[in-house]
C-alpha cells in the first residue's frame, strides 16, 4: 500500500511535466514548433518517466532526479539572464545613437509578422529620438526573393523614418553576421558608437554576445514577442548559445 502512495516529488514532477510539455506545445497555435518546442515537451515527459519508473520499482531514482532538477535550474537561470539582457539594459531616450536592427523572415516585400513586431519596436525608438540612425541588417534567405534589409528599410519609411536615417546591411545570414557587418558598416559611414541591438527579447543575450565577442557593447531594444512562443524560442536560443561556446 505504501508503494502505492503518490510522494510529494512525484506529483510536483507530473505536475511540472505537464507543464514544460504544454510550453513545448503552445507555440503550436501560433504555427511554431521548433527545436526548442521540442526539447520542452522531451523534457516534460522525462519527468513523468521518472515517476513512472520510481512507482514501479518501489524506489527513489536519485541519479535521474538530480538530472531533472540539474536542467530544470539551467532553464530558470537562462530565463533570469535573457529577461534582463531583454528588458533590463533599456537605451538612454535622446542623443546620438545607432540602432542595430537584426533580420528575419520576409514574405516577399513584406515582414514577417516577428521582423514587424522588431521594426515598429525600432521605429517608435527612432521618432522619439530624432538623432538616432539605424542600420538594418540581413541578407536573402532561402524562398526569399529581396533582401531583409531591402524590406526592412521600406517598412521604415513607410512608417515615417526617413531614408537618410537608415542604413542596409544586406549581405549577413544568420545573428554571428548580422553583427559583424553591422559593426563594420557602423564603422565605415561613421556612426556613432552608442550602440542598440533591436530584436525579440528571447535574442538579445546571444546577439549581446557576438557584440562582445567583436569588442563592441550595446543596450537593448526587444520587439514584443507573442507569449506562447516565447519558451520555444528560448530554450531555441539556449541551444544557439551552447554552440557559439562550443563551435563557435
Amino acid at each position: 500500500m505504501v508503494k502505492d502512495r503518490w510522494t510529494p516529488k512525484q506529483m510536483l514532477f507530473v505536475l511540472l511535466g505537464i507543464l514544460f510539455f504544454l510550453m513545448g506545445l503552445a507555440g503550436a497555435v501560433l504555427g511554431v514548433f521548433n527545436v526548442g518546442s521540442g526539447l520542452l515537451c522531451g523534457f516534460g515527459l522525462f519527468l513523468s518517466v521518472i515517476v513512472a519508473v520510481e512507482r514501479k520499482l518501489g524506489r527513489r531514482e536519485r541519479v535521474l532526479t538530480v538530472f531533472a532538477i540539474l536542467m530544470a535550474a539551467v532553464l530558470v537561470v537562462h530565463a533570469v539572464v535573457w529577461n534582463y539582457f531583454a528588458y533590463g539594459r533599456k537605451p538612454q531616450t535622446s542623443g546620438e545613437a545607432t540602432v542595430i536592427v537584426l533580420g528575419c523572415k520576409v514574405n516577399g516585400d513584406q515582414p514577417s509578422l516577428m521582423l514587424q513586431r522588431r521594426l515598429l519596436a525600432a521605429r517608435d525608438y527612432l521618432l522619439q529620438n530624432p538623432q538616432a540612425k539605424c542600420v538594418v541588417s540581413g541578407g536573402m534567405g532561402d524562398n526569399e526573393t529581396s533582401t531583409e534589409a531591402s524590406v526592412m528599410k521600406q517598412f521604415l519609411i513607410d512608417n515615417g523614418i526617413e531614408e537618410s536615417r537608415i542604413y542596409e546591411e544586406d549581405r549577413s545570414t544568420n545573428t554571428d553576421t548580422n553583427i559583424q557587418n553591422s559593426l563594420a558598416l557602423i564603422e565605415q559611414e561613421d556612426l556613432s558608437e552608442n550602440l542598440i541591438v533591436c530584436t525579440d527579447g528571447f535574442h538579445q543575450l546571444r546577439a549581446w554576445l557576438y557584440v562582445r565577442r567583436y569588442g563592441a557593447d550595446a543596450l537593448a531594444i526587444s520587439g514584443r514577442t507573442p507569449v506562447l512562443v516565447i519558451p520555444s524560442y528560448a530554450v531555441r536560443e539556449l541551444c544557439g548559445i551552447l554552440k557559439m561556446f562550443l563551435i563557435g
